[in-house]
């Protein structure tokens, strides 16, 4: 008798092909995907001219031909058959499996050996997508067990059918096979995962594994119906969910769905996030018998994700903010998304007192608002530590040396613990964000790391405000100096040329002095920072009797102080020139101002243009003034300007580059 002569003699012993479903194969092929963490697993018996499944999760087919098997590799391989490319592997590259749906691309099958060393078919493991690393260790292991619990089953059955010939063997299967269940009970145990398994329609806890028992808060649920065990869940829906899917048979997945656990009816809930799917388990005719429950707790990734948002949306808020009061209700809002707290707010440290004066804060529905001033030494002595600079956090007051002789103090705020961040100015206590929590509560290194990024933010945008307020101040200061100091050069100017007889250049002057006041005027509005082009262009011609025959029209555009006091002294020109020459020495003369950006590949260039109409015609003057000099030296004081004198009246042109109009 050849090898594979025995080997198939081997299987028809079973007596399993083409048999019904059973649920031990099947609960056998769902832990192999859980603990592999694949799609698909079967258990594949391979025959001469196909394989068939005796059980199977994630794959329609109940059996394929042999040509399209994956299996047939591990026959006589004695151990695992790992493939972590099927697309590259020379076996199985042509297979229509791979190359077509349902596009397989990782295998690993741990083969079914008799104890007489016959292989009669593998558990496997596969993937959508390839799997350099294979598996772990620690998966390799299971399936291996997992393929010795199958032979295990096959051998009882086997036993069962000829048991009046095996009676004293089936025994010692039957202990093995209690020993093998251990093992899966403990690598049940040992999961990181929740796993609960629920009987019938009215879900009854049958096994809760202790991930399970942690994230419902401990609660005794053995032999309880989710709605006797677990009230805040049904509250939340999840029962719905299990009827959901023990009437349709059909798995229901959800991703980071948010539990509220609330173990204590009188305590706050604690905010968890879940991934998690409910399978219907069935009896060996195929009806629903329960659900089992599996899934990760994955609040920790949600709120980091939350975290980080928060923290760039803050980063965003703070740049429009002007004010303290608007920054710290940012700040408070910032910490109440990203970390959450009873309440949360921020306070001014009044030092010599040890009082804080709270003017904002944020509450949930537990928290008690805090607005107001407080004692630091009515809360305990953890002013010392704020005073040093350091981060105070305290996970339970009632325990904590510096807070428990003050609890009650607490419990009138309803806080049992709480985190204080210090904001420290030029070396001592100026301010502290604080969030304080309803119910006991360790706080992470992120939660914490958070708090100091969001207070580093909230202090810098303090210090902006502070800054920006010392130098309104300043400027104003200086402003006054230099109005008055422009008052008093224009007076010097008035009365030391009094007696020059040419009185057009002295008013010349003392115009161009006042130009130069009324451009300043315009920089101080926004701090000499930048000025709006139409702000300045008004600003200078308002000075005129003519204003209203001056039109104006441009897009919105800042330009820096160096360009707008060129420009200011280029448009008073302009205009001087139109009063006494052009469209504006006659009522009926108009002056058009426009002004608008052209988009280059290198640069962008602002383009203006002065044109006049409704006066005499324009005539070239025969001699160049320091006027017409101001005029060519154009925006910015390096040229650009070109005129063109028509018979309508003078058309001036002028351009350049934006960023250089720009520059401070």
């Amino acid at each position: 008798m050849t090898d594979e002569t025995a080997r198939l003699a081997a299987l028809h012993v079973q007596n399993i092909l083409d048999t019904a479903p059973e649920v031990g194969f099947d609960d056998i092929v769902r832990l192999a995907t859980r603990l592999c963490n694949t799609p698909v697993a079967l258990v594949s018996l391979v025959e001469t001219d196909r394989q068939w499944f005796k059980a199977r999760i994630g794959f329609e087919p109940c059996q394929t031909p042999i040509a399209q098997s994956v299996c047939k590799h591990a026959i006589g391989q004695g151990d695992l058959l790992i493939i972590p490319d099927l697309t590259s592997d020379a076996r199985t590259r042509s297979n229509p499996l791979v190359l077509e749906d349902p596009h397989l691309r990782f295998y690993a099958g741990a083969p079914l050996i008799t104890p007489e060393g016959l292989t009669l078919g593998t558990i496997c493991v596969i993937d959508h997508v390839a799997r350099p690393q294979g598996l772990t260790e620690g998966q390799a292991d299971d399936l291996k067990a997992l393929a010795r619990q199958v032979m295990a089953l096959l051998e009882m059955r086997r036993l069962i059918a000829g048991r009046d010939e095996l009676l004293v063997q089936a025994e010692g299967h039957r202990k093995q096979a209690e020993h093998d269940h251990s093992e899966l009970a403990a690598m049940f145990d040992q999961a990181p995962n929740f796993m609960a398994l629920l009987k019938g329609p009215e879900h009854i806890f049958d096994i809760v594994n202790p991930a399970y028992s942690r994230l419902i808060g401990h609660r005794q649920v053995i032999g309880k119906t989710v709605a006797q065990a677990l009230p805040d869940a049904t509250e939340q829906g999840y029962l719905d969910l299990l009827d959901q899917a023990y009437r349709s048979g059909k798995p229901f997945t959800q991703v980071g769905a948010h539990f509220a656990v609330q173990s204590d009816p009188d305590s706050p809930a604690d905010n968890r996030y879940i991934d998690f799917v409910c399978q219907p388990t069935r009896d060996e005719k195929g009806s629903v018998t329960g659900i089992f429950v599996e899934g990760s707790d994955v609040t920790e990734h949600v709120l980091q994700t939350r975290r980080v948002a928060a923290l760039a949306d803050f980063g965003e808020t703070l740049r429009d903010m002007g004010n303290a009061e608007d920054i710290a209700q940012a700040a408070a809002e910032c910490l109440s998304k990203a970390i959450g707290g009873s309440c949360i707010g921020f306070g001014k440290v009044d030092l010599q007192a040890e009082e804080i004066h709270i003017d904002v804060d944020w509450c949930d529905s537990y928290g008690v608002s805090v607005v107001g001033s407080h004692n630091f030494r009515s809360f305990g002595s953890y002013i010392e530590n704020l005073k040093r600079g350091e981060t105070v956090v305290v996970s339970d007051v009632e325990t904590d040396p510096r807070t428990v002789s003050e609890v009650d103090g607490f419990k009138k705020v309803h806080t049992s613990a709480f985190l204080n961040l210090p904001i420290m100015v030029r070396g001592s206590l100026d301010a502290v964000i604080f969030i304080l929590s309803a119910r006991t509560r360790k706080w992470t290194s992120e939660e914490i790391g958070l708090v100091r990024q969001v207070g580093d933010r909230a202090h810098a945008a303090f210090a902006r405000l502070r800054a920006e307020h010392e130098q309104q101040i300043l400027n104003e200061e200086l402003s006054h100096r230099m109005k008055n100091t422009l008052a008093i050069v224009q007076a010097i100017a008035s009365r030391t040329l009094r007696e020059v007889p040419d009185r057009d250049a002295v008013n010349a002057l003392t115009k161009r002095i006042g130009a130069l006041s009324r451009a300043h005027d315009a920089l101080l509005e926004t701090r000499w920072v930048s000025a709006n082009l139409k702000d300045v262009a008004e600003a200078t011609l308002s000075a005129l009797e003519q204003v209203d025959s001056f039109h104006l029209q441009g897009p919105p555009l800042k330009i820096g102080p160096r360009a707008t006091l060129s420009l200011s002294l280029l448009l008073h020109e302009l205009a001087t020139n139109a009063i006494k020459y052009g469209a504006l020495s006659v009522p009926e003369g108009q002056v058009a101002i426009t002004w608008q950006v052209e988009n280059g590949t290198d640069l962008d260039i602002l383009r203006m243009t002065w044109t006049e109409t409704g006066g005499p015609p324009a005539h070239q003057p025969s001699g160049r003034g320091f006027g017409s000099t101001l005029i060519a030296m154009g925006l910015i004081g390096t040229g650009g300007t070109e005129l063109c004198y028509t018979a309508s009246g003078l058309i001036a042109s002028m351009e350049a580059p934006l960023a250089e109009l720009q520059q401070p």
